[in-house]
């Protein structure tokens, strides 16, 4: 039967949009405690992962086709031979403590989303004292962190979160849990993928998850032994530096340098220059960064334009394709600043 070509346009841009709603990935780290994945945005010494927001089991069809599901305990794919890159003595496990805390402390969490697709959060902990031994999935298990407040262990991503989102809340350690090496493991469950529901119908969100994870290397003392050691209580990295921002009050304007950019280009004035590109992304995704702003540019956020402008779906797509390292990014569907 023979259709207008309008017709047979809108339902391929119908199609595509399906497609963006429920198959693309999302992306994200934890940024508190610092993970192994994310430690060098904190000046820590470890080699910078410019990859970092995406320890995805390898991504989906390596997780689910190849892997059964599995994953490595700290995100890397399940297949690869150990040592994995962010496991015990792979290329970002170095052992470096990122925080010290005490038994049965309430502890900062944060998680950084570039680009969200809902879904929950898990924290798990395990007490290894080993560095050069990976911690089990069966250690994770047995300590489940709970939200303060609450008796769920479960963090559920708000519907009104930002498609590029930061995430605090506070977990409570195990009252008498105490170590000099500890991993904690964050696991983000996504609710994006297309799947048969418990009912029987059929809906995004309704899939086998999209998996992230992240390691973190920290330490726990008893808070029952007298005075706490100074590093307990300024708990903040020791290679961490500090800039003075002029417009912000006088009285309140030295803040702490974190990278948190992931992807650099260079400026539009800078663009015809070769090279210009890698340059930037060499020199603005390290620690402490060279990033002079009128060479290079680091988008922020993205948007869909042309036919995929306002279609649900569409803006997060932009986001999975334009803001990652060595991306490529449709410039006649998505536009970042």
């Amino acid at each position: 039967m023979w259709m207008p070509r309008t017709v047979t346009r809108m339902m391929l841009l119908a199609v595509l949009i399906a497609f963006l709603a429920s198959g693309v990935q999302g992306h994200g780290r934890l940024m508190d405690p610092p993970a192994r994945n994310a430690m060098w945005r904190f000046g820590y010494p470890n080699p910078v992962n410019y990859n970092d927001n995406e320890l995805f089991c390898g991504g989906y069809a390596i997780q689910w086709e190849k892997n059964s599901g599995r994953c490595g305990v700290c995100g890397d794919a399940y297949h690869v031979k150990s040592p994995r890159p962010h496991e015990a003595g792979g290329e970002y496990a170095k052992g470096i403590i990122s925080r010290y805390y005490t038994a049965g402390q309430e502890i900062d969490v944060e998680v950084e989303l570039t680009a969200n697709h809902y879904g929950r959060f898990e924290i798990f902990l395990c007490p290894n004292n080993n560095p050069r031994q990976e911690a089990t999935q069966e250690c994770f298990d047995r300590y489940p962190l709970i939200i303060s407040g609450s008796r769920e262990h479960r963090y559920l991503i708000p519907r009104d979160a930002k498609k590029k989102d930061i995430f605090r809340y506070r977990v409570r350690l195990p009252p008498y849990v105490t170590c000099t090496q500890c991993v904690l493991q964050w696991t983000y469950y996504t609710a994006n993928m297309w799947g048969t529901c418990a009912n029987g119908t059929e809906a995004v969100g309704c899939g086998k998850a999209e998996t992230f994870r992240n390691c973190a290397d920290i330490a726990i003392i008893s808070n029952t032994g007298g005075g706490v050691p100074p590093i307990f209580v300024n708990n903040k990295s020791p290679y961490l530096l500090y800039y003075r921002d002029y417009r912000a009050p006088a009285d309140n304007n030295i803040f702490p340098l974190i990278v948190r950019d992931q992807k650099c280009i260079g400026a539009p004035a800078f663009r015809t220059l070769p090279g210009i590109d890698n340059w930037c992304e060499i020199n603005c995704l390290r620690y402490p960064p060279n990033c002079p702003e009128e060479a290079c540019h680091c988008p922020q956020e993205c948007v869909a334009i042309g036919e995929l402008e306002g279609q649900e779906g569409a803006d997060t797509y932009c986001m999975d394709q334009c803001l990652n390292y060595k991306s490529e990014c449709p410039p006649d569907r998505c536009r970042c600043y």
